[in-house]
């Protein structure tokens, strides 16, 4: 009697642009979101950036540091992270549904879930202790466990448990508006030898993984509305749908757009609220910002249904801008890793020491560069039907020997 083979996840043979382009779009946004952890002041006094950025409204005037900080605040901070969340749980979502289609029994699709979230684990956890120990890998990996036992579970079920984590977002948000400054919670960035850098690195590494479970309280609502939405494909297919999404991302844009420049204001000096105001709107925005995030994703999935690139690679050479996102969006696990790889090469005070008192508009533009430098190298990796080399990492990892991109 023969054994039937394992079984093995069908290759993707087209996928969707949506999802794709928003994972290479809000790399930026995490990009120049990420590169402010690095400013450190030189001196005794400085230590590793003890004001927020962009403080220094010394006069009743606007500077051009205080526009960019209000509108960095509005648009980026906080936003890409749940975005990514969302796209994590539509991603668990999409792999379901098409293992199920193929006739893959519940089991085998949770098996193959759990090592996929599984082998990101270890990854995250290099990643934290020897590049950033702000990592989000490893948040993402216990994340993706967690849906991989929930993916069976009734969409109303989802939906629900995501509301009320969205209370807890709100909390978790307002807890960190009550702290004075927490932009010196990774030492090593700012440590002066390579030695220093990797000593302390190594243990606070350690502490993000071990705290990765308590990150994912403020990242599994929008990682389960994911899940939920992604039964009705809205990024791949949104014509359906396109007024209802088009007054979602509308809702969630506005109110982000309003609760963020509420917090840009905070952080140049130009209000200051009373603690409780301070906290409820640091909470507000928490949640604001995710549901900006996810309109973020309704929008770039209609504009790439009306560029007529809704659902696969057709047509890709008239789009070129379309086309280098989603190559990004393809390997965004290796363009996150080479964020970080790019910012010890230049920030540091053993390297090249960029991050010396940083603006916050010299940060828009070094992370900036910082994005675009790995956009290239994706489409590079794009022109030779290469993977990224973090993702072909993993799936050596998780399915045991390597696949196409």
């Amino acid at each position: 009697m023969s054994v039937p083979p394992p079984w093995r996840p069908a290759p993707t043979r087209t996928r969707a642009l949506g999802p794709d382009v928003a994972r290479g779009l809000m790399l930026w946004v995490i990009a120049v979101a990420n590169i402010t952890v690095w400013i450190w002041l030189p001196g005794p006094v400085g230590g590793p950036r003890e004001r927020p950025l962009g403080e220094g409204a010394t006069s009743t005037g606007w500077t051009a540091d205080d526009v960019v900080n209000t509108a960095m605040s509005a648009l980026v901070d906080g936003r890409g992270f749940p975005l990514f969340s969302f796209l994590v749980g539509y991603g668990v979502g999409q792999i379901a549904l098409r293992e199920t289609a193929r006739g893959a029994p519940p089991p085998v699709v949770r098996g193959l879930l759990l090592r996929r979230y599984g082998w990101l684990v270890p990854i995250g956890a290099l990643h934290a202790c020897l590049l950033f120990p702000g990592d989000i890998i490893t948040a993402y990996a216990v994340g993706g466990l967690v849906l991989a036992l929930l993916v069976a579970d009734s969409t109303r079920l989802l939906v629900g448990v995501a509301a009320v984590g969205a209370v807890l977002v709100f909390l978790y948000g307002a807890a960190d508006g009550a702290v004075a400054d927490a932009s010196a919670a990774f030492p090593s960035l700012h440590a002066e030898t390579v030695e220093q850098r990797f000593a302390s690195g190594l243990l606070e590494g350690l502490v993000v993984v071990l705290f990765a479970p308590f990150q994912l309280l403020g990242l599994l609502p929008m990682m389960l509305a994911g899940l939920a939405l992604s039964r009705y494909r809205v990024l791949e297919d949104p014509a359906p749908r396109r007024r209802s999404l088009l007054l979602a991302a509308a809702g969630g844009i506005g109110l982000g757009l309003l609760t963020g420049t509420g917090t840009g204001l905070l952080t140049t000096g130009m209000i200051d609220p009373p603690p409780p105001v301070h906290a409820a709107l640091t909470g507000a925005d928490a949640v604001a910002g995710a549901a900006q995030g996810i309109g973020y994703a309704f929008v770039i999935a209609l504009a790439c249904e009306r560029a007529g690139r809704g659902a696969g690679p057709v047509g890709a050479r008239e789009h070129p801008v379309l086309l280098a996102l989603q190559a990004l969006g393809r390997r965004s696990m290796s363009g996150y890793l080479a964020q970080s790889v790019l910012c010890t090469v230049l920030l540091p005070p053993f390297a090249l020491g960029l991050g010396r008192a940083l603006t916050p508009t010299g940060a828009l533009l070094i992370g900036t560069a910082v994005w675009l430098v790995t956009l290239l190298g994706a489409v590079l990796l794009e022109r030779r039907s290469l993977p990224g080399p973090a993702e072909a990492v993993h799936r050596r990892l998780h399915l045991g020997q390597p696949l196409g991109s």
